[in-house]
């Protein structure tokens, strides 16, 4: 025992040198393996630790994290770590730091050298950020699609005639909420689900009877759910709704599977396109890509599952601008157009966009760009809605034909 405490004494001496451990070696006259141990005694004492020079020097020569902070307020944290060797890439950092990624995500990191080739030294330092619960959540959501199996059904393409002209159809669905609590007590919602395929099944009939649809546009998200997972809004407004997330999330999933199985019967291709909604701009973006999964089999179905919050649709000569309407007013939507679409835009007669969230029909024309914000989807009363007197606007499926060469058409209204 006196033999060891007199070689860590001498150790702690030479640690001010900054040598390597082989030289600690050779000149105690002991093997590398017995200097690993007379460190980890070293930091063990309470001198060592507070002298922070000769800390990190120790923690260098151990190959190990230095410091890890965490600032519990504002979910931060922040690594400090030597190395031997350079770190060459995230996935490395994360596993030599034990960084835990279902906790944590890497916001910035930094890596210094000093030394030379015979002698390197690495120090990184990482930046930490909390993973919110919505980022866990859909992370975990992500992973489950990774491995889900699709059992969705075959469906025959419609047959066409050569006497009417191609159209696409667009079902710009806003604002159902179909979970939503009515204050009147409307709240059976598979009445509501089912009055919804109706309307939009009658529309896609009055549709065929004049076109041949090439192309149905079906917009899904833009408040489908009444909200996030949490029972709020995606800001956090407290919900009232008909069921549990668990329960709402599975039948508004089959009811989107019966949806789009029935819009592939009339049109030739059938294109999904996910627009957030300011109530499910999560939950929205799980149900789409759930479905986009669920039909990866279907060849004559396409998604747009991009979390961007305008999209756009070419067809014929029409070009098409889909925004859920909660945040940019109609004129600064048609200012954006013409930017954000500009690549195609000379290629392009007619111009539209589609919007919702105010609950109530409005229709504009900016300089030949055609704004149309539609009705809900919904009838439910909040009694927020009854508050402030939103109970007037009947809800209503409207859907919209572009013919290819000709533009719009078409408007059809099915009350609900």
């Amino acid at each position: 025992m006196p033999e060891n405490q007199s070689l860590l004494e001498q150790l702690q001496q030479m640690l001010h040198w900054k040598k390597s451990k082989k030289y600690y070696a050779d000149k105690l006259g002991i093997t590398e393996v017995e200097i690993d141990g007379l460190l980890a005694d070293i930091r063990k004492e309470e001198n060592a630790q507070e002298d922070a020079e000769i800390g990190n020097y120790i923690a260098d020569l151990e190959d190990r994290v230095v410091k890890f902070t965490e600032d519990l307020i504002k979910g931060t944290g922040e690594v400090v770590a030597n190395f031997s060797e350079e770190v060459k890439s995230l996935d490395e950092l994360i596993e030599k730091c034990h960084i835990d990624t279902e906790k944590w995500e890497i916001t910035k990191y930094v890596q210094n050298f000093w030394g030379n080739g015979n002698n390197p030294h690495w120090q990184v330092k990482a930046w930490l950020g909390k993973k919110s619960t919505e980022q866990v959540f859909q992370d975990s959501f992500v992973d489950f699609l990774a491995s889900y199996q699709p059992v969705s059904q075959e469906v025959m393409s419609p047959k066409f005639s050569e006497h009417k002209f191609p159209a696409m159809l667009v079902i710009n669905k806003q604002d159902s909420h179909l979970n939503k609590y009515d204050i009147d007590g409307n709240n059976n919602i598979a009445d509501r689900l089912a009055s919804i395929m109706y309307k939009v099944e009658l529309i896609a009939n009055q549709a065929q009877l004049s076109n041949n649809l090439e192309q149905i546009t079906y917009i899904i998200g833009s408040d489908e759910f009444n909200s996030e997972f949490t029972g709020t809004t995606t800001k956090g407004t407290p919900q009232t709704n008909t069921h549990t997330y668990q329960d709402s999330f599975s039948f508004i999933c089959d009811h989107e599977v019966l949806m789009i199985t029935m819009l592939l019967q009339y049109a030739e291709n059938v294109n999904v396109i996910y627009v957030a909604g300011n109530h499910d701009e999560y939950v929205g973006w799980h149900l789409v890509t759930w479905l986009q999964t669920y039909f990866r089999n279907t060849n004559r179905l396409t998604f747009d599952v991009s979390p961007k919050y305008r999209k756009y649709v070419s067809y014929g000569g029409s070009a098409l601008m889909f925004n859920h309407g909660d945040a940019l007013k109609p004129a600064k939507l048609a200012a954006l157009f013409p930017i954000e679409f500009r690549e195609a835009w000379s290629f392009h007669d007619n111009f539209y966009i589609f919007t919702g969230d105010k609950h109530h029909e409005v229709s504009q024309d900016f300089n030949g760009i055609k704004f149309y914000q539609i009705p809900a989807f919904s009838s439910a009363k909040s009694l927020w809605d009854d508050k402030n007197g939103h109970v007037m606007s009947k809800a209503e499926v409207t859907a919209f034909l572009i013919e290819q060469g000709s533009g719009m058409t078409n408007i059809f209204k099915q009350y609900l």
